[in-house]
Parts: structure tokens; C-alpha cells; sequence
């Protein structure tokens, strides 16, 4: 069975038909959306690469240079399925693939490397984001707290300083007082 790793790195690599003839060169991959195996592959052939041809993966194998399929050239010219790049295969196009080749296509979506890829990529992004913002958040929590403190001690200093001008005049009145027995004039 050929793994998700595997078969990603003969990306441009040759396909080969079932005889050992060349048919194009891999450019995609497609996996089963519900158990992530490698369903279909894309390969790309003509002038500049302008004809590509999804072609299911039942009986391939690998070579040092290689896929090869288990269809004919002629077989894959004649089935012609062609694909827009990145687009996800939906259960009836690919019962009608598998139909065509005469394999049994699981009931279920595929999705392509590129957009499977593309979407670990943007969930990375997202996911150190979040532990940017995170991260953020607890510095700012943490500064917050800091202010609280400086703000608690700061209340508790301006309640000492009023206790102490309170006391400073009383102490004043009575000292007032004091000289005013002594001084009566």
C-alpha cells in the first residue's frame, strides 16, 4: 500500500501505464477524505503539460523513478476524466471513475495534496497565532495584576497619609489649644 508520504514524494516524477510506457509526470494526489488513504492521482502530459488525466491508484506501484499504474495509456486517453487543479472529487465523480477503470471507489470526497497541505498550513498559522495570542493575554493578565497591586498599595499609602494628617491636626489643635491656655492675650 502506498502511505500519504510515500507517494507525495514522487511529485514529478514519471507515471508510467501498466506496460512501463511513459503517460505524464504526477502533479497531484488526492486522498480520501474519511481515512486520509491516496485514492486517485493526476498526471500531467502534452505540450507544456496542458493535459492531465485522474487516474485511480488501484494496483500501482512505485519504482526508483516512478509510478506505475495498473491501465493502459490507451485506457487513460480513452477514460479522459480531466480535473480543474486543487478541485475536490465528490462521491459520484468518483463512482464514475472507478466505473470507468473498473475498480471500487470507496462512497466518499477527495481532496487533493495541495489543498490537504494547504489547509495543515493555514491550521499551523492559525494554531501559533493562538499562542501568540495566548501568550498576550497572560502578559497583559499578569500586568494587570501588577497594576492592581501597585494600585492597592497606593490606596493603602494615601489611606496611611490621611490617617497621619488627620492625627498631624489633631496634635495641631491640641498643641493650638496649649499655647492658648499659656498665652491667653
Amino acid at each position: 500500500m502506498l502511505s500519504v508520504e510515500q507517494l507525495e514524494e514522487w511529485v514529478g516524477e514519471d507515471v508510467l501505464d501498466v506496460n512501463g510506457e511513459r503517460v505524464g509526470k504526477l502533479d497531484e494526489v488526492y486522498y480520501s477524505t474519511a481515512t486520509n488513504q491516496a485514492v486517485f492521482v493526476v498526471a500531467k502530459s502534452g505540450l507544456l503539460g496542458r493535459h492531465t488525466s485522474l487516474v485511480p491508484l488501484a494496483g500501482a506501484s512505485v519504482g526508483r523513478e516512478y509510478l506505475q499504474l495498473a491501465y493502459s495509456a490507451a485506457q487513460i486517453d480513452e477514460v479522459g476524466f480531466e480535473l480543474d487543479a486543487g478541485a475536490t472529487i465528490g462521491q459520484s465523480d468518483g463512482r464514475r471513475l472507478g466505473d470507468a477503470y473498473g475498480v471500487e471507489v470507496p462512497a466518499e470526497d477527495f481532496a487533493s495534496a495541495s489543498s490537504i497541505n494547504e489547509r495543515r498550513r493555514a491550521a499551523g498559522e492559525a494554531a501559533a497565532r493562538a499562542g501568540e495570542l495566548d501568550e498576550e493575554a497572560r502578559r497583559r493578565a499578569a500586568e494587570a495584576e501588577e497594576a492592581r497591586g501597585t494600585a492597592d498599595n497606593a490606596s493603602e499609602a494615601a489611606l496611611q497619609k490621611t490617617d497621619d494628617a488627620e492625627r498631624a491636626r489633631a496634635e495641631a489643635e491640641r498643641a493650638r489649644a496649649q499655647a492658648q491656655r499659656i498665652d491667653p492675650s
